[in-house]
């Protein structure tokens, strides 16, 4: 098995790395502080990465990546600036949706904007009694008999990109009674009825999480994606690929913070020498580096089996996003630590690299319900249902 990126791959890694040290660094800490959205014109050159359905066939008006080398961009662009990354990562996903599942008049219509950037999109599934059981969906949508389209009627809560987006996936119950079928429909920003709040949160200060209220909305019979009553199928697809996605995210938060440690040990000064020669902080780089490596592999390993389309992608995802989601914690603390008080304060990275990936071990999927599906496979015995 070969651990390294072929040529071709380093070669597409090291010029967006040298793209986002020149036109995003810089901006990062400004934006934080203002807490303003990133700006337009640096989505728009995401897609020039292959960030923006990169994945699709160049036939669907993508770039043919394959898993590994998508991550491994993604994983530079969170590393450098996690809200950036959030809006990228969400729109892509609701991208992949329309332009896998969606019906040829959806794709000429959205997918265009939304490869290019000048659209942006969110993925409505979470409710305020809707997390971890994604099949208690209670947002509703009703045939509307003389209007020949759909009405919606719910609530969805946290959001990302909620409260910007232009237009969005959302699931909705369309069973009635006993029946549980969900489908999923596109809803764009404007329509009557339609409203977003902003919920304020500990991080993703520049990507901020929104709550969508859907009073009656009207929505075309055109805008239903795929069949009737399939669509949590389609959640548990995408949410799986979010997972390996989240997993090369966390990796590339790891290694910054890890950066920014070793960085700092060897200049700051205490006892007349750099505190990278005591005993204990050497400890805590060779805890991270061994955090940083195990994460990336982990998340290789996961994108490796998805682009081998292999029986076990699922289980290796949810273990690299369960794994990779708890190690960034950890190493962002033991590069806190390293740089003591300064890095408690906005004057350097880490307390927002911290901040900024709390919520992923609650994202796609909690890692406790992670444990259990893992376990489950193994086992055969479900903590979830007798």
């Amino acid at each position: 098995m070969d651990f390294e990126l072929a040529d071709w791959q380093r070669a597409a890694s090291d010029a967006f790395a040298d793209y986002l040290a020149r036109e995003v660094a810089p901006i990062v800490g400004a934006h934080e502080r203002e807490r303003r959205l990133p700006p337009r014109e640096l989505v728009r050159a995401m897609s020039g990465y292959g960030l923006l359905g990169g994945l699709l066939p160049e036939a669907l008006g993508g770039q043919g990546l394959d898993h590994v080398t998508y991550g491994t961009l993604l994983a530079q662009l969170a590393g450098t600036w996690a809200s950036l990354r959030s809006m990228i990562s969400t729109s892509n996903l609701v991208l992949l949706i329309i332009a896998e599942r969606g019906s040829a008049e959806q794709r000429e219509r959205f997918v265009p904007g939304l490869i290019r950037g000048d659209t942006l999109a969110f993925f409505g599934l979470t409710e305020p009694n809707v997390g971890s059981d994604a099949s208690g969906v209670e947002t509703r949508a009703e045939r509307d008999p003389a209007r020949g389209g759909w009405r919606l009627r719910g609530r969805k809560l946290y959001i990302s990109n909620g409260v910007h987006a232009d237009l969005g996936v959302v699931f909705a119950r369309t069973g009635s009674g006993a029946d549980r079928a969900v489908s999923a429909f596109i809803v764009e920003r404007g329509m009557a009825g339609f409203s977003a709040r902003e919920v304020h949160a500990m991080g993703m200060h520049c990507c901020p999480l929104g709550e969508l209220l859907f009073d009656d909305v009207l929505l075309p019979a055109g805008n239903l994606i795929g069949t009737e009553g399939e669509a949590f199928a389609i959640a548990k697809h995408y949410l799986n690929l979010g997972r390996c996605f989240v997993a090369y995210v966390c990796a590339g938060v790891s290694e910054a913070a890890y950066r920014e440690a070793c960085r700092y040990a060897g200049q700051r000064q205490q006892f007349g020498r750099p505190i990278g020669q005591f005993q204990l902080v050497q400890q805590m780089v060779a805890d991270m580096m061994t955090r940083v490596e195990t994460s990336r592999l982990l998340a290789a390993r996961a994108a490796d089996a998805l682009d081998r389309k292999s029986v076990d992608a699922q289980r290796w995802c949810s273990m690299a996003k369960r794994h990779n989601s708890d190690a960034v914690l950890r190493v962002c603390e033991d590069a806190m630590q390293v740089l003591g008080g300064a890095g408690y304060t906005s004057d350097f990275p880490l307390e927002r690299h911290y901040r900024d990936v709390r919520h992923l071990a609650i994202a796609e999927g909690s890692n406790q319900i992670q444990a259990l599906l893992l376990a489950q496979g193994e086992l055969g015995l479900s903590a979830l249902r007798g």
